[in-house]
This record gives C-alpha cells, structure tokens and sequence, in this order.
C-alpha cells in the first residue's frame, strides 16, 4: 500500500474515533480525553474498536 493510502487510512481511523470520543466526552473535553489517555475506552466497547483500529492504522503509516 502507498504511503499517500496509509495516510488516508491512517487519517479516517483517527476522524471515526474522535467522532465516538466527543459523543462520549462532549465537545470541550474530547482532546483532553485523548491526549491523557483516557480516550481509549474499555477491552470489547466500541470505543476500544476504533481506537485500536486508530492505532494499527497509524503504526501502519509510520513503519512505511
């Protein structure tokens, strides 16, 4: 897969899972939730989903 598909990719995973991240924190507390580590919600909620799927698609990007 190109560089450029990995950033997209990479890209779409992180706008789904900031979209879960601000229904579940609110508009004003979605970036605080992720940058302290508290976005990445519970082992089999669909928050972890996206946040793993986040995750895989940015390793993904940078071992390119």
């Amino acid at each position: 897969m190109s560089k450029l598909r990995l950033l997209q990719a990479s890209a779409a995973a992180d706008k789904a899972w900031m979209i879960e991240v601000r229904k579940l924190f609110g508009e004003r507390d979605a970036g605080m939730a992720r940058f302290h580590g508290r976005a990445t919600g519970e082992p089999g909620t669909h928050l972890r989903e996206l946040y793993d799927c986040y995750v895989k698609a940015q390793d993904a990007y940078d071992a390119r």
